[in-house]
């Protein structure tokens, strides 16, 4: 599978036509055509590799290996963090990725261990509606800074796969802040993901099913039998929304990759919701998911074939043993696969990655020290073939380019502005990491703690069409423009984004003493995820000439420097990884 196709597929080629590179013609101008690296259209087909398992790598072990396999880990690969790299091994640098002895990282602040309860002493409904307004308006606020400190932790990690790992759980085990509705609960749920991001998947599993957003963004707080949370009777009132999505969505998928038959049926659901039933969350901190035994189905019930009292222990412990316990190793492997290889499977590979899950008693990190040391992973047909998320985008541009921003407030939201009405407005302590998360990378389709529904964001081409390819562009342009547009104290709206050309040209490796051509094919080398073809080359070049610089010694400008950035950020190859 050529790695450019998606261009042709997406638009993203008519996009580049529309709006160019800056300071550089475009490649379809300068060459006359259409590049022919850029043709193939996608066709929905495993890359063609020569190792299709996980068979250990031990090829050339240079800067083009550790690149891509910094790129496919973080966002982005700062020049500091790729030189302390290329100084490791491949198996110490994977054991340094997969490294979490340093622990959880501390609280972003301490109103994520508080729950903004309804004011039942206000009987006035105007009053009622002024302080359920402003509750939502502040939970909301909050929200946001939890946004702002998980991108921050993406942003300032050093060597380490432990946020993007952890992002990618929250793509697959999905909740939505638009519909939990309290910041101290999607705190909790990033960090049962974190938690439990490299350790043992049957854990996470159980910890995901009961943790407080789970249960409010798929119903399981209103699943109950007998009696309701307030002592009501009930009769039998059991949504099965999560017992469905458990087994569709986190863990067998629809069908069994053997036989092509489906997994469960609609009694397996309907019985789940009723072993599942009775989970409440907690209003106070450590916000973790309660059993209600009186609002519990204890019957028997069949699931799987089996009868017998099920409760959710005994619900997992049965999904995880179908076929074996292949089936959920196999649908879990085609989740790891699909985020840090290639956006199409490869049955060969995840059928070895399942088997290596299941012997492993569910451990993830053999998986992934295996994956990411296999010579499957290091294929030149996977470097560069994976396109990048609206979130690693941002990580490429903030890293990449040494983009600076002011570090992360912790502060709790204070009201700003008060309306006519009483509806509180209130301040944000991070409006440049905000810019970051919500102008930016929520713009482009990827609102962290928010996808748009149960089955996540997409992946592969489904992220560049004409449009967000523009989209990316200008804000590229945005981001890298001189004079810097977000000047000091000022700033736009109080958001103090750096980009300083001159520091981060001179920033590269030995650039005082190569001459601007080779600096400038180290530099595409880092930041692009392949080496750009000779009329990429000759177009990205003509930035030099435009300028008539010099062609030996330091002679960069910053006012060179932006242009040249710019022109790199706007290309199609750099959305590649």
């Amino acid at each position: 599978m050529e790695r450019r196709s998606f261009l042709k597929y997406s638009g993203a080629l008519a996009g580049a036509t529309a709006l160019g590179a800056v300071s550089a013609p475009n490649i379809a101008q300068a060459s006359g055509k259409s590049n022919p690296r850029l043709e193939p259209a996608m066709n929905g087909q495993p890359l063609q590799t020569l190792s299709n398992d996980l068979t250990p790598y031990t090829g050339a072990w240079t800067p083009i290996q550790v690149r891509h396999l910094l790129r496919r880990t973080m966002l982005g690969v700062p020049w500091d963090q790729w030189d302390a790299a290329s100084k490791m091994s491949l198996p110490v640098l994977v054991t340094k990725l997969l490294d979490t002895s340093a622990g959880l990282p501390p609280k972003p602040a301490t109103w994520v261990d508080e729950y903004l309860a309804p004011d039942t002493s206000i009987t006035d409904p105007k009053l009622l509606d002024i302080d359920t307004h402003n509750k939502a308006s502040l939970e909301a606020a909050r929200v946001q800074q939890l946004r702002n400190w998980w991108l921050d932790l993406m942003l300032s990690t050093n060597l380490s796969i432990w946020e993007k790992m952890t992002f990618m759980w929250s793509n697959h085990f999905v909740t939505g802040s638009g519909v939990v509705g309290h910041a101290g609960y999607m705190y909790q749920y990033s960090q049962t993901l974190r938690n439990n991001a490299l350790g043992n998947l049957k854990d996470l599993v159980m910890a995901i099913s009961t943790d407080p957003a789970m249960l409010l963004y798929l119903n399981g707080n209103q699943s109950y039998f007998g009696q309701d949370p307030k002592g009501n009777f009930a009769g039998n009132h059991v949504n099965e929304n999560f017992g469905r999505e458990l087994m569709e969505l986190f863990t067998l998928g629809r069908l069994d990759p053997k036989t092509g038959a489906a997994n469960y049926t609609e009694t397996d659901i309907r019985n789940a919701g009723q072993a599942l039933s009775g989970w409440q969350p907690t209003t106070s901190a450590p916000f973790v998911g309660k059993l209600l035994p009186q609002c519990h189905n204890t019957s028997n019930k069949t699931f799987f074939g089996q009868t017998k009292n099920f409760g959710l222990t005994e619900i997992i412990d049965t999904i995880f043993a179908q076929g074996g316990g292949y089936n959920i190793a196999y649908f879990i492997s085609q989740r790891i696969y699909t985020t840090f290889v290639y956006w199409v499977p490869n049955p060969a590979v995840i059928d070895t990655m399942a088997n290596l899950l299941l012997s492993s008693n569910w451990e993830i990190k053999p998986v992934m020290s295996a994956l990411l040391s296999s010579a499957h992973f290091f294929d030149t047909s996977v470097m560069g073939a994976h396109l990048k998320s609206p979130v690693e985008w941002v990580g490429s541009m903030v890293r990449e380019f040494e983009i600076t921003y002011p570090t992360f407030v912790a502060q709790d939201p204070a009201v700003k502005s008060t309306d006519a009405q009483g509806y509180n407005s209130y301040t944000d302590p991070n409006p440049s990491l905000t810019y970051l998360s919500e102008t930016v990378a929520a713009a482009l389709g990827q609102e962290i703690l928010n996808p748009p529904n149960v089955k996540g964001w997409p992946t592969g081409p489904d992220w560049i069409t004409t449009k967000t390819f523009q989209d990316r562009q200008q804000m590229a342009l945005n981001l890298l423009a001189y004079p810097d547009p977000f000047d000091g104290s000022a700033g736009v709206n109080g958001v103090n984004l750096h980009f300083k050309a001159d520091d981060w040209m001179q920033s590269y490796p030995g650039q005082k003493d190569i001459m601007i051509k080779a600096l400038s094919s180290g530099i595409e080398a880092h930041i692009m995820g392949l080496p750009p073809g000779p009329v990429e080359t000759a177009a990205l070049y003509h930035v030099v000439n435009v300028l008539d610089l010099p062609e030996g010694g330091w002679h960069f400008s910053v006012d060179y420097g932006a242009g040249y950035a710019r022109s790199i950020a706007t290309y199609p190859e750099f959305q590649l990884v």
